[in-house]
């Protein structure tokens, strides 16, 4: 059986190397940079930023709170894509930096979850299976669509991409 580490932090660098081939290709588009950056899918929803955003602090968090290392806070100030590449490019820096050995044992772990409104509890694996991986891919596919309805020439391949291979 894979541990923590092995179905968490693999995945999540092939997964923001995605997105960060994603926005490479939103830059090469031509596509005016703010038009894309602000992109929402409805009105309530949050812009191409916030995605990217989310979807860098859904995996840094992840290896937070399992490894039990200290936080590596990031200011939500980007405001081009070229900026949203390198937030990427830190995140995926951080997760290397993780031992995959902080991650033994976790699977039974309480882990405590504090939002304004409400607090959740999970285990470790539930934390991981229940909230951050599909929290993780949410925020990974509105990106993606966010960038196909404005235009960028990006199909199903992108977003597979590499998945062949070890990040």
């Amino acid at each position: 059986m894979a541990d923590l580490y092995d179905i968490t932090v693999p995945v999540f660098l092939q997964k923001l190397g995605v997105l960060d081939h994603l926005l490479a290709k939103a830059i090469a588009s031509g596509i005016d940079d703010r038009e894309l950056v602000d992109a929402r899918l409805a009105p309530d929803m949050l812009p191409l930023s916030r995605q990217v955003q989310i979807a860098c602090d859904t995996a840094k968090l992840l290896v937070t709170r399992l490894a039990q290392v200290p936080p590596r806070p990031m200011a939500d100030d980007e405001t081009s894509l070229a900026q949203l590449r390198e937030r990427i490019a830190k995140t995926i820096a951080y997760l290397r930096e993780a031992d995959p050995a902080a991650f033994e044992g976790r699977e039974t772990a309480e882990i405590v979850l504090e939002f304004p409104n409400m607090k959740m509890t999970f285990t470790g694996l539930g934390l991981v299976t229940d909230f951050t991986m599909p929290n993780f891919f949410f925020h990974l596919m509105i990106a993606y669509a966010l960038l196909r309805m404005k235009g960028v020439a990006i199909g199903k391949m992108d977003y597979l991409q590499g998945a062949a291979v070890a990040a």
